[in-house]
């Protein structure tokens, strides 16, 4: 029942947004009654947040299988990979992603973005310490400015749709990333 509740409320969410979802929508869209979903949840944001928590569980583990794709082969522009994947979920979740961007926070939802920044951080460390030999990606700063750069900027690309061809943006991001990562570290 719980997954239905859920499912409902991600798919009203894509559509309708944190506004155009209430437990009554919610509730006829899973297919049950209004009281049913307060067996579960005391109220929409309860269900909003349970609805981020789960989503946050699917990118992490998207992001998770991308970086393990992209460590376990080699090959050409491994960091453009990681962008891509990155992006590919942030689309497939854009509204999610747009509720827990513009909503989460005035509900409470520091700690839910706090989690998947620190799951992406370390993923990523985990990643570039591989990519780059674990030279300059040592340093905690440099893993999360280049964590905070790739999701902040994908989010923005994302929910503000800029004139920027996809192609375009992956391309740079990637070489932001890239020139980044690969500076050499000056010693303190």
């Amino acid at each position: 029942m719980v997954d239905r509740i859920l499912d409902a409320a991600a798919r009203l969410l894509d559509v309708s947004g944190y506004d155009g979802v209430s437990t009554h929508r919610i509730a006829a869209e899973a297919g049950v009654s209004p009281g049913s979903i307060y067996q579960y949840f005391p109220n929409k944001d309860a269900i909003v947040a349970a609805t981020v928590e789960r989503m946050i569980e699917r990118i992490a583990a998207q992001l998770a299988e991308a970086f393990d794709t992209v460590t376990g082969t080699g090959g050409a522009d491994p960091v453009r990979r990681i962008v891509t994947a990155v992006l590919d979920a942030t689309e497939r979740n854009r509204e999610l992603v747009r509720v827990l961007v513009e909503q989460m926070p005035r509900l409470g939802g520091s700690a839910e973005i706090r989690t998947i920044e620190q799951r992406a951080t370390d993923l990523a460390s985990g990643y570039l310490a591989g990519v780059t030999n674990g030279i300059p990606m040592r340093r905690p700063a440099m893993v999360w400015l280049a964590v905070q750069a790739l999701e902040q900027i994908t989010i923005r690309y994302v929910l503000d749709e800029p004139a920027i061809d996809r192609e375009e943006f992956v391309a740079e991001l990637s070489r932001l990333i890239t020139t980044f990562t690969t500076l050499s570290v000056v010693p303190r």
